[in-house]
């Protein structure tokens, strides 16, 4: 279990990923900052978040999200987050494994219904702010608020 503590952790916004037919904004985020710059190669991440999302966009899908590399206290874990029918966000959380041949993987988590921890929750609501200034508030879904927001990124501490 996890102590009752806050230590801020740093996140850092990373080159966006082309993943299933959407642009995924990617943050890292440490808990121990002297590990930040250990990163996974585009393609492990990119691979990883396409097992997320193996499914085509369905109809209220937008081809934007973001996505958070956790690299916490007691694991890592991967967010995947996919903006939907205007306002509504698709949520997967998942946690890091070693499969059987020893190769890094992510899986569900056995506690199913964990949706973020308080850090990640914060560049949840970047996420969230920056998704109505730069779409909703323009009241249009075009190339030009699609490029605003996927230009709009968080780096700091949480």
């Amino acid at each position: 279990m996890n102590p009752l503590t806050y230590s801020p952790r740093l996140v850092k916004a990373l080159p966006p990923l082309d993943v299933c037919g959407r642009t995924l904004k990617v943050y890292g985020m440490f808990a121990e900052p002297d590990s930040s710059a250990t990163l996974p190669e585009p393609e492990w991440l990119r691979q990883q978040a396409a097992s997320v999302l193996s499914e085509p966009l369905q109809q209220g899908d937008h081809p934007v999200g973001f996505l958070i590399l956790h690299y916490g206290t007691e694991g890592t874990y991967l967010l995947v987050s996919q903006w939907y029918d205007a306002n509504m966000l698709k949520h997967w959380v998942r946690g890091s494994a070693v499969d059987a041949e020893g190769n890094s993987t992510v899986t569900p988590l056995v506690q199913r219904d964990l949706i973020a921890c308080v850090w990640e929750l914060e560049v949840i609501k970047f996420e969230r702010d920056a998704w109505v200034n730069t779409v909703l508030a323009q009241g249009r879904l075009d190339r030009t608020s699609l490029d605003a927001y996927l230009d709009t990124t968080f780096s700091g501490w949480v």
